[in-house]
C-alpha cells in the first residue's frame, strides 16, 4: 500500500507517494484492495470514509505483521485525522506509524512533516520547528523542503513575527510546486502575513485564492475554514458585503460537513 504525501495545513494534505512498479505484485490482495478504496475516498474528499478504510487496512497489515505496511496505513490514518482536525487520534496513529517505520529500518521525511504539523497545531512550536529543521537537513525533495519552510513561516505567524514569516515564505517559493493543496497552503500563509502587516484587504484576497485551491483539491474542511478567515479579513477591511458572503458560505459548508462553524 502506498503512503500519501502530506501537504501542510496548517496546512493541509494531499497527493500520493511515488507508486511502486506496476510489474511488482501486491504483497496481499486484500490489503491492496482496501488501500485502493481508501485512497479513492481520500481523493474524492470523503475523508471520514477514508478513515474507516485505512483502519481496516491497518488491521490487515497488523495481521500480516508487515512493519512497512503497518507504517503506511497508520500514517495515512493519521493524516486523515489531521485533515478533520482530530489531533489526539492523529497523534495515536502517528505514534504507531513511527514505531513501525523504525522497526522496518526507515523514517520517511513525510512522517516527520506530519509529526511537525500535529505539534504546531497543538501549540508545541519548538518541537514543530525542530522537526521542520530535521526535514530540511535530511531531505532534498522539493515538496518536503517547500512544506518545511511553509511550516516555519506558519510558526513565525503564530509568534507574531511577520518578517521571519516572509523570509520563510520566500525560501519556500524557491521550490517549484504544482500541487493545488500546497499552493493553497502557500496562499493561506501569505494571507496570514498580510494580516499581521495590517493589510486585511490583500489578506482577504489571498485567503480567497487559497479557498479556491482547497476546493479544487476537494479539501472541503480547509476550504471552509479559509473562507471564514477571508470573511473575517474582509470584515476588518470594511467590505461588509464580501465579509457576509464568505462567512455565510463557510458556516454552511461546515454545517454540511457536520461541524459547528465556531
Amino acid at each position: 500500500m502506498r503512503r500519501l504525501f502530506i501537504a501542510l495545513t496548517l496546512l493541509t494534505l494531499a497527493g500520493c507517494a511515488t507508486s511502486p512498479s506496476s510489474t511488482v505484485p501486491p504483497k496481499d490482495k486484500e490489503l491492496s484492495r482496501t488501500g485502493n478504496l481508501a485512497r479513492a475516498a481520500f481523493e474524492d474528499g470523503a475523508t471520514a470514509k477514508a478513515i474507516d478504510l485505512y483502519r481496516k487496512a491497518l488491521n490487515r497489515a497488523i495481521a500480516m505483521d508487515d512493519a512497512t505496511e503497518i507504517g503506511n496505513a497508520a500514517y495515512n490514518l493519521a493524516m486523515c485525522h489531521v485533515i478533520l482536525g482530530q489531533l489526539d487520534q492523529a497523534s495515536a496513529s502517528l505514534a504507531e506509524a513511527k514505531a513501525a517505520f523504525e522497526r522496518s529500518g526507515s523514517y520517511p521525511a513525510d512522517v516527520l512533516l506530519l509529526e511537525a504539523t500535529v505539534a504546531q497545531r497543538q501549540g508545541q512550536l519548538e518541537q514543530a520547528l525542530s522537526l521542520a529543521d530535521q526535514v530540511l537537513a535530511a531531505s532534498s525533495d522539493e515538496n518536503d523542503l517547500f512544506q518545511a519552510m511553509l511550516l516555519k513561516g506558519t510558526i513565525a505567524c503564530d509568534q507574531d513575527d511577520p518578517a521571519l514569516a516572509k523570509t520563510s515564505l520566500a525560501e519556500a517559493d524557491r521550490h517549484h510546486i504544482t500541487s493545488a493543496p500546497l499552493l493553497a497552503a502557500r496562499e493561506r500563509l501569505a494571507g496570514s502575513i498580510l494580516l499581521l502587516e495590517r493589510n486585511p484587504a490583500e489578506a482577504a484576497a489571498a485567503f480567497d485564492r487559497a479557498a479556491a485551491l482547497f476546493q479544487k483539491a476537494k479539501h472541503y474542511r480547509d476550504m471552509a475554514i479559509t473562507l471564514r478567515r477571508a470573511g473575517e479579513a474582509y470584515q476588518e477591511a470594511g467590505d461588509t458585503q464580501r465579509a457576509e458572503d464568505r462567512l455565510f458560505r463557510a458556516k454552511r459548508s461546515l454545517a454540511a460537513q457536520g461541524e459547528k462553524a465556531g
